[in-house]
């Protein structure tokens, strides 16, 4: 359906993204040097990253007119597990020319996603654009949406809720699409009627400041992760604030609003087997049914409720274990913010966001021996867990956490705008790295600096500096145990440059070059 709008000029005139304004007809422009130059290659797969929304969509159509493979990307690190070739496409140039558009339906349009599951690895997801036409025509029905709105987003195009609610419904149904994903609170300045398609750990920003809407959204569609009960009760006085449960494997599934059971979309068929695991049949992927392992539980013919997954029941010392109770029951410690438990390198492991700096792993195994004898071998404590744009559990950042060597500082606040941050921070005297150093005085080693500083600037600004590329490097004081200070980082073009500083006393600075 969305292809059908190229063969005519009659909408060549409508807007279809804003900040800045572009119309169908000059989109059109850039997709026909786009068209051009995948022409030029007989590789058959093209790579898109999900984050500018703008070239996606002019790849998204070259790609289809060229009856290219789309392989959806969000993070850099799976191009090194893609067994085929592909194209990177390069950044497109308008120019004067009409598109071919070939005889193409929608279900020729090959798209590949990719989703972790509870392993980590990745496993392919192939649909088409006829699933994810159909999934958009029953959003728009489903919830009455006006043709007139600007979908703003904070979610990766690269993932099954973000390019169904930001791309393939807003271009279905002739709304505007906000040029750029907002990436911090201060960018959500929209001045007409929108739509937010959002995360539950955004959200969850706002709310913890507290945060006041320029206006106020719409609505508000929310994918990823389960929805806390604050943020519900924070949100539903300002807006319709609606929970999308779904997977990549089936698109959407169901919905709810508030404290209310999902409800199935009208024409997504769910059901159980004799384990209560769900059984999904829709049009919203290719295969005859999904069989997921979420276990559900109905509450009459029309709801259900989310119980667990069944993935997550593991065997540590010859025991079936639910890492969701153990995760539940670490939440009942009122230090604890959030925390996550997986299987690494064979044994039990856990990471836990506080922000009490006196938290301590003995703390923590000796509250849940309250309600068990079985308890995490490995333990990381951080001020956020990390993750994804879609709120769920970033498994990258993770074992790169649980593979460090050297202690954590402790984070006490971190503000985050753009190409600038702030991580207030303390070096604990229990840090592994101050054994051995300066026994009478103990004091921060300046390499231990230098990683840290490119530690946040990988992590905040989402890039990987050299190691080796560190220059105009100056240490001014020195750091002793327990001492607060601020990491201020920029994060320019062609370099990053980092400052240790406590008010005005500077204890080190210096640039990486990228």
């Amino acid at each position: 359906m969305i292809l059908e709008k190229f063969r005519t000029d009659k909408y060549d005139k409508d807007l279809v993204f804003i900040n800045p304004d572009i119309t169908l007809g000059e989109l059109k422009r850039y997709i026909c040097y786009q068209c051009k130059e995948f022409e030029k290659s007989p590789i058959k797969n093209v790579i898109l990253f999900g984050n500018n929304y703008f070239n996606f969509v002019i790849n998204f159509f070259a790609a289809a007119f060229t009856k290219k493979n789309i392989y959806l990307i969000s993070d850099k690190e799976r191009l090194k597990q893609l067994k085929v070739d592909y194209i990177i496409p390069l950044e497109a140039q308008p120019i004067d020319g009409e598109i071919n558009v070939p005889d193409i339906q929608a279900k020729d349009v090959v798209i590949n996603f990719f989703t972790s599951g509870s392993t980590g690895e990745p496993q392919n997801i192939e649909k088409n654009l006829y699933n994810l036409e159909v999934e958009s025509q029953t959003t728009i029905e489903e919830f009455d949406l006006k043709p007139d709105r600007i979908f703003v987003a904070t979610t990766s195009l690269a993932h099954s809720f973000g390019i169904v609610f930001n791309f393939i419904l807003p271009f279905l149904y002739g709304c505007k699409i906000n040029h750029k994903r907002i990436d911090f609170p201060e960018q959500l300045d929209i001045q007409d009627e929108y739509i937010l398609i959002s995360t539950p750990s955004f959200m969850e920003k706002l709310a913890k400041y507290d945060y006041t809407f320029y206006k106020t959204p719409e609505k508000v569609f929310l994918a990823g992760a389960k929805l806390k009960h604050n943020i519900i009760d924070y949100f539903k006085q300002y807006t319709d604030l609606i929970d999308i449960y779904g997977s990549t494997e089936t698109g959407n599934i169901a919905y709810k609003r508030g404290y209310t059971n999902f409800t199935p979309f009208k024409d997504v068929e769910v059901t159980t087997d004799n384990q209560n695991q769900a059984i999904i049949k829709s049009e919203y992927f290719p295969q005859d049914y999904a069989h997921l392992s979420d276990i559900i539980e109905f509450i009459n013919e029309k709801e259900f409720v989310f119980k667990k997954r069944s993935d997550r029941i593991v065997k540590v010392c010859e025991k079936r274990i639910s890492l969701d109770e153990i995760e539940n029951n670490l939440r009942k410690h009122d230090k604890i913010k959030d925390c996550y438990c997986f299987m690494y390198n064979d044994k039990l492991a856990c990471i836990v966001a506080t922000d009490d700096i006196n938290l301590e792993k003995i703390d923590l195994k000796l509250f849940l021996m309250n309600y068990g004898d079985t308890v995490p071998k490995t333990w990381r404590i951080v001020d956020e867990l990390p993750k994804t744009a879609t709120g769920k559990i970033n498994r990258s950042k993770l074992l790169k956490l649980f593979g460090m060597n050297p202690s954590l500082p402790f984070v006490k606040s971190k503000s985050v705008f753009q190409n600038e941050a702030e991580i207030e921070l303390v070096f604990k005297k229990n840090c592994n790295f101050f054994n051995g150093h300066f026994n009478l005085v103990k004091i921060l080693p300046g390499v231990v600096q230098l990683y840290y500083a490119k530690f946040f600037a990988d992590d905040i600004f989402n890039i990987e500096i050299p190691p080796t590329e560190v220059k105009k490097v100056k240490f001014s004081n020195i750091i002793t145990p327990d001492t607060t200070m601020t990491l201020k980082l920029k994060n320019k073009d062609n370099c990053v440059e980092f400052a240790y500083m406590s008010d005005a006393k500077i204890f080190s600075a210096g640039i990486f070059v990228k």
